[in-house]
C-alpha cells in the first residue's frame, strides 16, 4: 500500500509539472501568441523595473498621431493635433525603444452643471466645481525603430501583457497587464507621482528591422554614374591620412608612392561605396537606400514615409531639392539670418535651399554644417584625457567631420523668427583641420520625390 501511494504521489507531482510546463511553455497555439512578441525590460514611473516577454493585444497596432513639432504644452487639444497630423500604426516587432514623458499635466476639479432660472423665466446653465483637486496626465511617447526612424507622437490607449521572467533562473513568474493610455486621471486629492504608468520600454532582442520596402523608379538620375573612385582609409602607415577619411584613389596611391620610396609603410583602404543616402520627409529619420543584385533600388522605412535624397558624385554631395527654393529671395535670406544666429555646436553654417509651407510659417533647410576648433592642441589633450568634448581617431589625430544635413523650424511671419523644431544628417564625412570644407550643391534628377502606389518615383516629369 505504501508503493502504491508513494507511485500515485509520484504520478500527481509528475501531471503537476507537467501542467506547469504547458502553462509556461511558449509554443502554446492560443491566439495570444500570434501577437508580435519582444524580450524587454519595462521600467514604470515608480521606479520598479520588470523584465520579460511583452506583446499587445492580439490583433491591436498602436497607433501614434504624430506632433506638430517637440514641443510641450500645459494645455494639449488632442482633437486638434489628431485633425491635422499624421497617425502611424506599427507593432513591438519593429520597436527599438519606447519613451513615455509628460505632453501636459494639470490639476483639476469634478464639475457639476446648475439649471439657473432668471426672473424672466429663461434657464442658464452655470459650470460649478468642487471637491479636491485631482491630477491629469497625457503623455507623448518618444518611439526610435529598429531602422534607426524616430517619431514624437501620442499614442492611442492600448493593453499589452508582459510575461515576467525571474532574472536568476530564466523562468516565467507571472504576467502582468500594462495599460498605456493616452490619458491618466488620479482620484481627488491624489498628486501626479500617483499616477503609476509605464515610463519606457526597451527591447534586449533584434526584432524585425524594417516594416517597408518601397522600390525606387529613377527616371532621369542615373544611379551607375556615381563615381567609385572614391576609398576610406582602414590604416594610415606611415601616411598623414586620416584614418576613416575619404579620398580619391589616384591621391593616395600618390600619397603611398611617396612613402613607400621613403621606406614607409603605405595606407591600407577599401572602396567606398556611397550610394544613396535617404532622410524621410516627414520626422527627417535617416533610411537606408539600397541596391540588390538584380538591379532594384529601395528604401526600407519602418514608417513608409517619402524621402529627401542625396547623393556622393565625383567626390562632391548633392541634394534633391526643389530648383525654387535655392534662389535667394527676401524669404531666403530672412531664413539665412535667423538661421546663422543659432548657437550651438556647429560654428560654420551654410544654408544652400529652403522649402516653404503653410504660408511660410514651417521652413524646411538644406545645410553644409562644420564645427571649427579654434585651438587643436588643446581640444587634442581633452580628446586624450576624457571621453567627451572631442573625437580622437584610432590615428591618434582629432576627428573633424563636415555634414549635409535638413533643419525644420517654425516661423513667425510677422517678426521673422524661427524655432527649431527637427533636423536629420544625411552624411558626417571626415576631414583634415586645416582642409577647406567641400562645396556641396543639388542634383536636379533627384527632384521631385513622390510617392505613388507604395513606389518611390525620382525626377522626371
Amino acid at each position: 500500500m505504501k508503493t502504491t501511494a508513494n507511485i500515485k504521489s509520484a504520478v500527481t507531482r509528475l501531471c503537476c509539472l507537467l501542467i506547469a510546463l504547458c502553462v509556461l511553455s511558449p509554443a502554446t497555439s492560443s491566439a495570444a501568441d500570434k501577437a508580435a512578441k519582444r524580450h524587454a525590460l519595462v521600467y514604470m514611473s515608480d521606479g520598479t523595473q520588470y523584465e520579460g516577454i511583452v506583446q499587445l493585444t492580439p490583433g491591436i497596432d498602436f497607433r501614434m498621431t504624430k506632433l506638430p513639432g517637440d514641443k510641450t504644452t500645459t494645455t494639449v487639444d488632442l482633437e486638434t493635433i489628431k485633425a491635422k497630423s499624421r497617425v502611424y500604426t506599427f507593432n513591438f516587432n519593429v520597436v527599438k525603444e519606447m519613451t513615455f514623458s509628460p505632453l501636459s499635466e494639470e490639476y483639476l476639479k469634478k464639475f457639476k452643471i446648475l439649471d439657473i432660472i432668471s426672473p424672466l423665466g429663461a434657464g442658464a446653465g452655470k459650470t460649478v466645481r468642487f471637491g479636491a483637486p485631482y491630477p491629469v496626465l497625457k503623455p507623448k511617447c518618444t518611439v526610435v525603430f529598429n531602422s534607426g526612424e524616430t517619431a514624437v507622437g501620442v499614442v492611442d490607449t492600448r493593453v499589452a501583457y508582459l510575461k515576467i521572467i525571474d532574472p536568476d533562473t530564466d523562468f516565467v513568474t507571472g504576467t502582468k497587464k500594462l495599460v498605456m493610455r493616452s490619458k491618466y486621471s488620479g482620484k481627488p486629492g491624489e498628486s501626479l507621482d500617483d499616477l503609476v504608468h509605464v515610463k519606457r520600454i526597451k527591447m534586449l532582442d533584434e526584432g524585425d528591422q524594417f516594416a517597408r520596402s518601397m522600390p525606387i523608379e529613377l527616371r532621369s538620375f542615373d544611379f551607375d554614374s556615381i563615381s567609385t573612385n572614391q576609398v576610406k582609409i582602414t590604416k594610415w602607415g606611415d601616411s598623414d591620412l586620416l584614418w576613416n577619411g575619404v579620398y580619391t584613389r589616384e591621391k593616395v596611391e600618390k600619397i603611398n608612392k611617396r612613402v613607400l620610396s621613403e621606406g614607409g609603410k603605405p595606407a591600407e583602404y577599401v572602396p567606398y561605396h556611397v550610394g544613396l543616402r535617404g532622410l524621410t520627409m516627414d520626422t527627417l529619420s535617416k533610411v537606408v537606400v539600397k541596391k540588390a543584385r538584380n538591379g532594384t533600388i529601395s528604401v526600407h522605412s519602418t514608417l513608409g514615409e517619402n524621402v529627401f535624397l542625396a547623393a556622393h558624385i565625383n567626390g562632391m554631395w548633392v541634394a534633391g531639392w526643389p530648383a525654387e527654393g535655392t534662389k535667394r529671395t527676401d524669404l531666403f535670406k530672412s531664413v539665412e539670418t535667423e538661421v546663422l544666429k543659432i548657437q550651438d555646436y556647429y560654428t560654420h553654417k551654410k544654408m544652400l535651399g529652403i522649402i516653404s509651407e503653410d504660408g511660410d510659417q514651417k521652413i524646411t533647410v538644406l545645410l553644409r554644417l562644420r564645427r571649427d576648433i579654434p585651438n587643436p592642441e588643446f581640444a587634442l589633450k581633452w580628446a586624450q584625457s576624457t571621453t567627451g568634448g572631442f573625437e580622437m581617431g584610432p590615428d591618434g589625430k582629432l576627428m573633424e567631420f563636415y555634414r549635409l544635413s535638413i533643419w525644420r523650424f517654425v516661423r513667425d511671419n510677422k517678426t521673422g523668427k524661427m524655432a527649431l523644431v527637427d533636423r536629420g544628417t544625411f552624411s558626417r564625412t571626415r576631414i583634415d583641420l586645416e582642409e577647406e570644407t567641400p562645396e556641396m550643391g543639388f542634383a536636379p534628377d533627384l527632384w521631385p520625390v513622390v510617392m505613388k502606389d507604395g513606389k518611390v518615383i525620382v525626377g522626371g516629369k
